[in-house]
């Protein structure tokens, strides 16, 4: 799916609507980020998850050798901002 079929989609909705990813055959993630990736793709997320691929992290964050692992930023961390 494009940005473009993307945005036409939720066009149709209702824009109060929560967006959720299905996981396990049950909504049980609610999306609360989105951040173009390094590799061009759209990706979304709850609070406080793992990114394991240096090319699935926001194109502004820096790899960095010591740390493995990025995690997307928590609840209490202001929106908009990336840890």
């Amino acid at each position: 799916m494009t940005i473009k079929e993307l945005i036409f989609n939720l066009s149709r909705m209702p824009p109060e609507a929560k967006v959720f990813h299905i996981w396990d055959g049950e909504p049980r993630t609610e999306i609360q980020l989105v951040w173009l990736s390094k590799r061009g793709d759209v990706m979304t997320s709850d609070y406080d998850q793992v990114v394991y691929s240096n090319e699935a992290r926001p194109i502004k964050i820096k790899n960095n050798k010591k740390n493995k692992y990025w995690q997307t930023v928590s609840k209490t961390y202001s929106e908009g901002e990336t840890n």
